[in-house]
């Protein structure tokens, strides 16, 4: 009797923890296995095509007035090269005002997932682009919905 309670029970308990063990490594080894392909699409997709070299860095301006009514042309070309639809343009009313030296414009585009990236790095070639601050991706039934924070350099 006691060998039982000290033997048998207790590699029995141990028996059933690497059963579980062994359960959830396979659930977890099914996943790795059914998710592979799509890791490698993804991979595949994101390399880059066309993309030559180094990003682009172009000499570093400020916008002028007569500038600040073209800047909405120049990024719906460039949604447009890319198959991006871009539904919105707004420009932050109190940055035009203030003397910070910054113009806050916020971009809503739609389409496909990995045209995004070059979408990117073509107004990155905008010399007075001072930085994106935000990227808000959100799924939508057919394509993607982007936002995007923009501050441009102003006089």
């Amino acid at each position: 009797m006691a060998f039982f309670v000290l033997i048998i029970l207790p590699s029995k308990k141990n028996s059933a923890d690497l059963d579980r063990d062994i359960e959830s490594l396979t659930v977890r080894i099914e996943e790795q296995r059914i998710l592979t392909p799509v890791f490698h699409s993804l991979l595949k997709r994101a390399k880059m095509k066309g993309i030559k070299g180094k990003l682009p860095s172009p000499e570093k301006s400020k916008l002028t007035h007569a500038g600040m009514n073209a800047i909405p042309t120049v990024f719906q070309d460039s949604a447009r090269r890319h198959s991006l639809k871009l539904e919105e343009i707004t420009t932050d009313d109190s940055s035009l005002t203030q003397e910070s030296g910054y113009l806050l414009m916020r971009l809503r585009l739609s389409g496909d997932f990995f045209k995004i990236r070059e979408f990117l790095i073509d107004i990155g070639s905008i010399p007075s682009l001072e930085h994106i601050e935000e990227i808000n991706i959100r799924s939508l039934k057919t394509s993607k919905e982007i936002r995007l924070t923009i501050w441009l350099a102003k006089e």
